[in-house]
């Protein structure tokens, strides 16, 4: 991940990430493709919709529930709602079927996924909520993701295992303005977005942004998945947005698999749903 310190806008991101196909300034259309769609709500609050492109899902984000005052988000109800004044931020409590709120590190996330690169983010809190037992992908000589092989060996070295963890599921990471002293919302997400830029698919960035959506794919060829011999897709969404303290990068990863019930991705969609920004 890059160190760069960098003062950008979100057209920016284009320069990086190169795959990415929508950059939507001002978020006023009522349609930017095919895969993208921006409602208008009133002035200056829409609703975007992202399409995952090897997926029938797609996850709405309404721009008018980012932000709740301090005093709304501490009078909400702890048994619906997990609210963490210390991290700045609100999220629905976990559903059925769902793991408890688990606190990790940044580190922590990414060394379960396989892909850490080392990075300043390193002891920033993550908290996590996710559905039911993850998957084990196990990645063997010949294996690829978006089409670039995976180097097994390398991996057994780096991590002393081969096999990783993915599941659906939803991360918060908040990252504290000071360790990321310098970096704009967009230079957050030209971090976040340079992990996973084989796969980078679009964004949609309002100019002068107080938040910024991406969508990314992963096509994990030729691994064994809980222990047979298959294929995997890794979609995801993420939600950058900018409280007084912290930057945020909200992530949804879904897993879309043959036989899953429908519950998993209306718990994600209402999980985006009730995240808040306490200002």
């Amino acid at each position: 991940m890059t160190q760069q310190k960098i003062q950008a806008v979100p057209v920016a991101l284009i320069g990086l990430l190169g795959t990415i196909l929508t950059v939507c300034s001002g978020l006023t259309g009522a349609g930017v493709s095919a895969c993208v769609a921006i409602r208008q709500v009133k002035a200056g609050m829409q609703q975007v919709e992202l399409t995952a492109p090897n997926s029938d899902q797609a996850l709405t984000v309404d721009t008018r529930q980012i932000v709740v005052s301090y005093e709304e988000a501490t009078g909400l109800d702890s048994s619906a709602h997990y609210v963490a004044p210390e991290l700045g931020f609100v999220l629905a409590q976990p559903r059925e079927g769902w793991s408890g709120v688990e606190e990790m590190t940044y580190r922590d996330l990414f060394v379960e996924r396989g892909s850490h690169t080392g990075s300043m983010w390193d002891e920033q809190p993550v908290r996590r909520i996710r559905y039911g037992e993850p998957v084990q992908v196990q990645y063997r000589e010949g294996s690829e993701v978006n089409g670039f092989p995976v180097d097994a060996e390398m991996l057994r070295l780096t991590y002393g295992t081969d096999a990783f963890q993915f599941s659906n599921e939803i991360t918060v990471l908040a990252l504290d303005k000071e360790v990321t002293a310098g970096y704009t919302l967009a230079g957050v997400a030209l971090d976040w977005g340079s992990v996973y830029r084989s796969g980078a698919n679009r964004i949609v960035a309002n100019e002068g942004s107080d938040y910024i959506l991406m969508q990314t794919s992963w096509q994990v060829r030729g691994v064994q998945v809980d222990g047979r011999d298959s294929d995997l897709s890794v979609e995801r969404w993420a939600l950058f947005a900018e409280g007084p303290q912290n930057y945020y990068v909200v992530e949804v990863v879904y897993l879309p698999q043959a036989g899953q019930p429908v519950q998993v991705w209306e718990d994600l969609q209402a999980y985006i749903n009730s995240f808040r920004v306490i200002r």
